[in-house]
């Protein structure tokens, strides 16, 4: 723990009966940063942020937010502020009501909330909309409504549970970039529940990779792509080719120069050509298919034994290749990167 760590969970579990949901986590999270808490349904992730918000009892472990122990704290009483999956606003409240609704609740003076909801107004881009009420508002609006309510108490932690999940794939992926240039702008500490790989590696610092109720990994979101710990973390975040590699060659007979062990391989550091396949770290096999996504494209490669190797490339590959045809793979020693021992 540092001095500057405004939220610490030390050991903090929660098992029901026999099923543990949540094992002896170890998180510290800094002043200012964003951390997501990322992994499949079920994972444990959803549950962890909510022993942080207190609507959970944690089974074993402690929360420290400031320094100070929250671990058995109602949730009223926690400085933290929290945006819902499904944003919760109060139907019959409007836009400035609902933002404004946790001001009251604290007892701060009127003149100070009209000038806090206008502050948070602005940032959020609400203006002209205070009056409205909620089922006159878009999804996205709606969203910045419920981030305007959590934010505008000054929270000492934000905690967003899957807050873009309701959101179509154009208004998510500029939602999002608001949300990180709102939470660096503001310095919010800030937990973030998310099972979209892509949108915890675009805005967090640190991702805290969650699978069965345990942390597999908490890193940068470069050092979890680029050197995962585990097979779990290599084949939940992007896309991996992975072999295991004996006496230089993998299960299944490819020839390979690179390191002993559990290796993986991103597809897009794999090449295609049309060149015969000599030596290692190369392969013939079939196009099997190939989608072409405007910045670039991705290929299938079916190899002789059954294996299916993904590649992306250049858009180029679509005019190069088709599907059914002949390729070969190729890669470098460099792009094989091993796993640890598990």
């Amino acid at each position: 723990m540092t001095n500057s760590a405004d939220l610490v969970l030390d050991g903090l579990a929660r098992r029901y009966g026999s099923t543990t949901a949540v094992a002896r986590m170890d998180l510290t999270v800094a002043a200012g940063e964003l951390v997501a808490l990322l992994g499949p349904s079920g994972c444990g992730k959803t549950t962890t942020l909510r022993m942080v918000a207190g609507f959970i009892e944690p089974s074993e472990g402690r929360i420290l937010l400031r320094g100070k122990d929250i671990t058995t704290m109602p949730a009223h009483q926690r400085d933290t502020g929290m945006v819902f999956q499904s944003y919760a606003l109060f139907p019959h409240l409007s836009v400035a009501e609902n933002i404004a609704f946790g001001l009251k609740r604290r007892g701060v003076p009127k003149p100070e909330i009209a000038q806090r909801v206008a502050r948070m107004v602005a940032l959020l881009q609400l203006q002209g909309l205070e009056a409205r009420l909620p089922k006159q508002l878009s999804g996205g609006q709606q969203q910045r409504v419920a981030v305007g309510r959590a934010l505008v108490i000054n929270p000492a932690v934000v905690l967003l549970d899957e807050p873009f999940s309701n959101l179509d794939a154009l208004l998510r992926e500029g939602t999002r970039i608001e949300l990180r240039r709102l939470q660096t702008e503001l310095g919010l500490t800030t937990l973030f529940v998310t099972h979209d790989q892509a949108e915890a590696m675009a805005i967090s610092d640190r991702i805290a990779v969650m699978n069965k109720g345990r942390l597999e990994q908490l890193g940068t979101p470069r050092e979890v792509y680029e050197r995962p710990a585990t097979r779990f973390v290599a084949s939940f975040i992007g896309r991996a080719n992975i072999f295991v590699s004996r006496d230089g060659r993998s299960e299944d007979g490819i020839p390979l120069d690179g390191p002993e062990g559990t290796l993986v391989l991103r597809p897009e550091r794999v090449t295609l050509d049309e060149a015969p396949a000599e030596g290692p770290n190369a392969v013939a096999g079939t196009v099997d298919l190939l989608s072409f996504l405007g910045t670039g494209t991705q290929a299938v490669l079916r190899l002789p034994g059954g294996r299916q190797l993904l590649v992306e490339g250049p858009a180029s590959l679509a005019d190069r290749f088709h599907t059914g045809g002949p390729a070969t793979a190729r890669w470098m020693r460099d792009d094989l990167v091993a796993l640890p021992a598990e």
